[in-house]
C-alpha cells in the first residue's frame, strides 16, 4: 500500500531530529512580482551593454567630444603650453589611454575615437587644468559629497593590495616572477572581454597600454569601489529600479558643467544632451557606472545650468530606458532593446501569462 503523505501525520512537536520551527516552503512558487523584479534587472543589465556599444559608436556624440577636446586644447596651447601632457595617460588601467606625447595627443584630437577623447577631457578636467583655464574648480555637489563616505573598497581590490604586500616580502620570487604573479591574480579583475571585440576597435596608439598577453588592462571602477547598501542612494534605487555600482557619477556631474561652462565663457556651441551620452557610453562599457549613476549625475549638473532643455530631465522610475538622447524610441527598440521590448515591458509581459 502506499505509503501516507508527510503531511496527514505530522509527528508530535518534540519527536525526531527536526526543529519544530516550521522551515520555508521551498516548493511554493516565487510571487509574480518578484520574478519581474528580477527580470527588469537582468534585462536592464542586457540593455545597458548594448546601449553603451550603440552609442560609442555615434558620430554625433563622438564629434561632440572632440569640438570639447580641441577647445580645452587650444585654450590650454594659449595659457599653459607646458602642461599640455596633462591631457594624456600612460595608466594601462584607464582605457583611452594613448600616452602623454605631444603627436599621440594631436592625433586623438584628430582622428581618435570616444574612448580617446573622453579620457584626454577626463585627464584634463580632473586634473584641475580645465576648470582653472574657466575660472577655476568648481563647487562640489553636496549630494555627491554626501555620499562618497558611503564608497568602500571593493574586496577584490583589498585582496589584490593583500597579494602585492605579500610578494614584496616574497625573497624567492624574482622581480619578474613577482609582476606575473600580480598580474594573473588581477586579470580577473579587469574588463572581461576580447580586445578584438572591443568597441570602437582599439586604435594603433591604444592597443600598448590597452593589452598584455592575458588580455585588456582595464580596471572597472566597479572592481574597484563598491556601495554600503544602507547608503540612501542605494534605498531610493530599490523602489525605482536603477541598477547601482559604485554612486551617482561625478565625473559626469564635471563633464557637463564645464562643458556648460565653455559655452557660456568661451561661446563654445557644445550640447550637453549629446556629451552625456558619451559619458553613458564609456561609464557603462568600462564598468565604472551604471546607467542610473550616469543619468543621476548628470541631472545634478543640468539643475545647475539654468535654462537648461528640460527635455533632457532624467525620468528615474521604471521607464527610464525609453528616453535616451539623442535615441529615437524606435531605434532603441531596433538596435539596443532586446526582442525589441525595454526592461520594464520585459518585466509586465510576466504578468500577462495566464
Amino acid at each position: 500500500t502506499a505509503e501516507p503523505a508527510a503531511s496527514e501525520t505530522p509527528p508530535p512537536a518534540g519527536t525526531g531530529r527536526r526543529s519544530a520551527t516550521p522551515s520555508p516552503d521551498r516548493g511554493a512558487p516565487v510571487p509574480a512580482w518578484v520574478q519581474a523584479r528580477i527580470r527588469y534587472a537582468e534585462e536592464s543589465v542586457a540593455f545597458e551593454r548594448r546601449l553603451a556599444e550603440h552609442l560609442a559608436e555615434n558620430e554625433a556624440v563622438t564629434e561632440e567630444f572632440r569640438t570639447m577636446a580641441r577647445a580645452a586644447w587650444d585654450r590650454a596651447r594659449q595659457q599653459y603650453p607646458r602642461a599640455l601632457a596633462t591631457f594624456g595617460s600612460e595608466n594601462p588601467s584607464m582605457p583611452g589611454t594613448v600616452g602623454t606625447s605631444r603627436p599621440a595627443l594631436q592625433q586623438v584630437l584628430r582622428t581618435g575615437h570616444l574612448r580617446e577623447l573622453v579620457t584626454f577631457l577626463f585627464q584634463g578636467i580632473s586634473s584641475d587644468l580645465v576648470p582653472e583655464m574657466l575660472g577655476g574648480r568648481e563647487d562640489p555637489d553636496p549630494e555627491i559629497e554626501q555620499e562618497r563616505p558611503s564608497r568602500r573598497q571593493a574586496e577584490g581590490r583589498a585582496e589584490l593590495e593583500r597579494l602585492a604586500a605579500q610578494l614584496n616580502l616574497d625573497d624567492t620570487l624574482s622581480v619578474t616572477e613577482k609582476q606575473a604573479a600580480l598580474a594573473r591574480a588581477t586579470r580577473e579583475h579587469t574588463v572581461q572581454r576580447d580586445p578584438d571585440d572591443v568597441r570602437p576597435p582599439l586604435s594603433r596608439a591604444e592597443r600598448p597600454f590597452a593589452v598584455n598577453d592575458l588580455g585588456l588592462t582595464w580596471m572597472p571602477a566597479s572592481s574597484v569601489y563598491d556601495l554600503a547598501m544602507s547608503t540612501g542612494l542605494q534605498e531610493a534605487s530599490e523602489d525605482t529600479g536603477g541598477l547601482v555600482l559604485t554612486g551617482t557619477a561625478g565625473s559626469t556631474y564635471r563633464f557637463l558643467v564645464h562643458a556648460a561652462r565653455m559655452r557660456d565663457q568661451w561661446g563654445i556651441d557644445l550640447d550637453l544632451g549629446l556629451i552625456r551620452a558619451g559619458m553613458i557610453a564609456m561609464s557603462l562599457s568600462a564598468g565604472h557606472h551604471s546607467f542610473h549613476e550616469v543619468m543621476r549625475g548628470a541631472q545634478l549638473a543640468l539643475d545647475s545650468v539654468p535654462g537648461h532643455d528640460p527635455a533632457l530631465d532624467y525620468q528615474d522610475n521604471w521607464g527610464r530606458y525609453w528616453n535616451v538622447y539623442p535615441l529615437t524610441e524606435q531605434e532603441l527598440r531596433d538596435r539596443v532593446a532586446r526582442d525589441g521590448l525595454f526592461p520594464d515591458e520585459h518585466a509586465r509581459a510576466l504578468f500577462d501569462v495566464t
